[in-house]
């Protein structure tokens, strides 16, 4: 009898040995737009390479994403667009709950600057042609103080080039009104 007794708490000291709670690395995410979120388990368990994460899945449990060549997207897009979502890391014993935040918080790449520009007196000016920028958000163009070209003369102005989450660049201009 005390045979059988110790035979059945070895081996449930040994399941419970085997059995190894899963855990993350963090409980939310934060990952730059544009950026590629992959469905890889090990890149959100933490110590992933003591545990065997090739059984586990992760799932996107926020309505609107697809997975895509081991990536979630949104919709259409090559990538998540900004926002908050819901996954799930199913384990095979457990479902652990997460988040990933997708944020933008990078200015536009500006491809060219410069530091003086000849206008015709009463024209608009096309920042744009002058600072060639891109951005996954998109890019506008502002000037402080505002430009006034209607009187000819010599004019410095900040020329701020941001993105719709406000990240932006600023140059001096010297904007010479012919």
């Amino acid at each position: 009898m005390k045979k059988k007794w110790l035979a059945g708490i070895l081996c449930i000291l040994i399941c419970c040995g085997c059995s190894k709670s899963i855990v993350l690395q963090k409980q939310t995410f934060t990952i730059e737009l544009g950026e590629d979120v992959y469905a890889n388990p090990a890149l959100y368990v933490k110590d992933a390479e003591k545990v065997n994460v090739s059984k586990m899945k992760v799932i996107c449990k926020t309505s609107g994403v697809n997975k895509k060549d081991n990536r979630f997207v949104t919709g259409n897009q090559d990538y998540l667009v900004t926002g908050e979502y819901d996954f799930v890391l199913e384990t095979g014993n457990q479902d652990i709950s997460f988040k990933i935040k997708i944020k933008d918080t990078k200015p536009p790449t500006v491809q060219k600057t410069v530091h003086e520009v000849n206008v015709t007196s009463g024209s608009l000016v096309d920042w744009s042609s002058y600072f060639p920028a891109t951005d996954i958000s998109g890019v506008s163009y502002s000037t402080s103080p505002v430009l006034d070209t209607t009187n000819p003369g010599d004019y410095t102005v900040m020329v701020k080039i941001a993105d719709r989450f406000g990240n932006g660049s600023e140059y001096e201009v010297v904007v010479h009104v012919l």
